[in-house]
């Protein structure tokens, strides 16, 4: 059993070394594929001294969409073997742990996919928006964080089955989840500057992709999440909501969303009475926010 991914990348110059390190920790891949999407910073660069981990470093202008993963994805399917497992990778998520182990976890299980469960880390009013390094842990300069999203990435390869962006988002009867998910720390919010560069880039991507409905705010300072609504990263990670969170009294804000509070829900991340905010009606949510 051999594992391969495919990872795109646009202007992750400040982050991306720190993803493939973490690649080539916990990865134990045979190849990985890397696509710059057009990155106007030192991406590329630094991808290309990755050569042990990366098989290679191409181009592509196309757009980026879901559906290009996949494309990208079986463009290198004469690589691939029945049995192998296969890996859509994102520029901005470190693994925590050993991708093998939980491959050898969902094969024991009879799965034939892996889920995330996304450590997602926020800025919040306690961060230097303007300041992120590159040759600086992002742990030690991002730390307030949520554990509150996940979708599958990694595929046991069958040339019977075609992934697509549809069939993995519906998790279709034959995709089968593993019964460990992997862990990730997700370091989408790092300053002021790419946070706005990525809103911007997103919402001119969207007329061709129609994969940004969900980027509703334009500016980074919309990004931000008040860290009391959060858990500190002390080298322990908690799951669920911090203490005493009451959903009633909390702003509409990127952490709590309802796709993300109906993941935190779905995977038993909360406590009866935040349960309950799911089902409330209107008239409910309104009175209970403000008295």
């Amino acid at each position: 059993m051999n594992l391969y991914g495919i990872l795109i990348a646009k202007n992750e110059g400040d982050i991306i070394e720190q993803t493939l390190l973490s690649l080539r920790q916990y990865g134990g891949f045979k190849k990985i594929f890397f696509f710059d999407n057009g990155s106007t910073d030192n991406t590329v660069v630094i991808a290309k001294k990755f050569n042990d981990l990366l098989a290679s470093v191409t181009i592509v202008s196309q757009p980026f969409s879901d559906t290009l993963k996949y494309q990208l994805l079986y463009q290198q399917s004469a690589e691939y073997r029945p049995g192998d497992w296969l890996a859509i990778l994102d520029a901005d998520e470190f693994l925590t742990e050993s991708a093998l182990d939980k491959i050898s976890v969902a094969e024991q299980a009879g799965a034939n996919c892996i889920e995330y469960k996304s450590a997602q880390f926020y800025m919040t009013e306690q961060d230097d928006s303007r300041n992120f390094s590159p040759s600086k842990p992002a742990i030690e300069q991002r730390q307030h964080y949520l554990i509150n999203y996940g979708e599958p990435h990694f595929f046991k390869y069958s040339p019977a089955v075609r992934l697509t962006e549809f069939t993995v988002k519906q998790k279709f009867d034959w995709l089968r989840s593993s019964p460990e998910k992997l862990l990730v720390n997700h370091f989408q919010f790092r300053s002021a500057q790419q946070i706005q560069q990525r809103i911007d880039i997103r919402i001119a991507n969207h007329s061709a992709s129609r994969n940004w409905n969900h980027v509703k705010n334009s500016h980074w300072q919309d990004y931000l999440v008040n860290s009391a609504w959060l858990h500190k990263f002390d080298g322990e990670y908690v799951y669920g909501l911090p203490k005493n969170i009451n959903l009633y009294k909390i702003p509409n804000n990127c952490a709590y969303t309802a796709t993300i509070l109906r993941w935190l829900n779905a995977n038993h991340y909360l406590t009866d009475d935040q349960k309950a905010f799911l089902t409330a009606n209107r008239l409910k949510r309104f009175f209970l926010k403000y008295f």
